[in-house]
């Protein structure tokens, strides 16, 4: 099932790897810069209440402005073809892929993707351990940082769920993922667009579960022609995350 030429968006392959380069070269500089800030020693004393709800009201409201830097590329392409204010907010959307889709067939892929990568992030864990890799991934990081400032941790989970999926699905998979396909066969656009996905979260110790999720929302964008269940099954992979945080942060489970 290939894209039709009217589906076709109004940017190119070239300008889609101009907007690659132009969101995501700040933006692992930046990632790289607070990943070695988490390398400093850690502090000695848990924040007070008031100054841990303070830095979680900062910290959800950073997470929120970096992660809305993914709109800026997609929404300044899918606005310019289009003239009148209302003709190119809806006809941006629709490019980027606020579409309807099929419910029954789409939800089941989510869910069969969904369970995959479950099973996929318990395998990947199970390596880690047995084989004693010196592998940090960015989970472990924010559990770290959740006995200094829980709190705060709070707000880096909320944005990861509600902030997250949203700006980089319009991103990777209605933006970069539609623009390889326009001169790209599906099969390598949906690879390079898992790959670009992977590389732009600056966590090598999650990069192969990465990868492996990134094909599977590209998948989903190619089958539906919608962002929609790409956007749900992102929200759930983050949530199941944030839930496993939460537990081993309170001592039911063990991280």
């Amino acid at each position: 099932m290939l894209e039709q030429k009217s589906d076709q968006v109004p940017w190119s392959t070239q300008q889609a790897f101009t907007g690659v380069v132009a969101t995501l070269v700040p933006w692992v500089i930046l990632a790289l810069a607070l990943s070695n800030l988490n390398t400093r020693p850690a502090a000695t004393r848990p924040l007070s209440t008031s100054e841990d709800l303070t830095s979680a009201i900062i910290t959800f409201f950073i997470a929120s402005l970096i992660e809305g830097a993914f709109l800026i590329a997609p929404f300044i392409y899918a606005t310019r073809p289009f003239r009148g204010l209302a003709d190119r907010g809806r006809q941006a959307l629709r490019v980027l892929g606020f579409r309807r889709f099929s419910v029954i067939h789409a939800l089941s892929w989510v869910i069969a993707l969904f369970v995959a990568i479950i099973l996929l992030n318990a395998l990947y864990q199970n390596v880690i351990t047995t084989f004693h890799l010196n592998l940090q991934t960015n989970d472990q990081v924010i559990l770290r940082e959740s006995k200094i400032a829980p709190l705060t941790t709070y707000a880096t989970l909320l944005a990861s769920v509600l902030v997250a999926p949203l700006c980089e699905e319009i991103f990777f998979r209605g933006f970069v993922f539609a623009g390889l396909l326009r001169s790209m066969p599906v099969w390598l656009a949906v690879v390079m667009s898992a790959l670009i996905f992977a590389v732009a979260h600056a966590d090598p110790g999650s990069f192969l579960v990465l990868f492996f999720i990134g094909l599977g929302l590209a998948f989903l964008r190619w089958y539906t022609k919608s962002l929609w269940p790409g956007i749900l099954l992102h929200v759930l992979n983050n949530a199941i995350g944030a839930i496993l945080i939460v537990l081993a942060m309170h001592g039911v489970m063990t991280p």
